[in-house]
């Protein structure tokens, strides 16, 4: 079982944690996110120079178990994580 409490002090993201996946929908939308998958990603910033920073959110039984901020150039690829 996962330690929720653990990953809420460790995340900055942590008042995502929790949330059911219809909650983050009223919160950030859908944004083209397949709903039964377990990862979903948000856009949030983009630069001049083509630089995304994207919010990688994690489910686990309809609820959030995990977010980050990934920054990259290009797309953002789902495979390794």
């Amino acid at each position: 079982m996962i330690n929720t409490q653990m990953m809420k002090k460790n995340n900055p993201h942590s008042e995502l944690i929790g949330l059911t996946k219809k909650e983050l929908i009223l919160r950030f939308g859908d944004e083209f996110n397949f709903y039964p998958d377990d990862l979903w990603i948000y856009l949030i910033n983009k630069n001049f120079l083509g630089k995304k920073t994207f919010l990688v959110v994690l489910f686990k039984d309809n609820m959030v178990i995990n977010v980050n901020i990934t920054k990259t150039y290009g797309k953002f690829k789902k495979t390794g994580l």
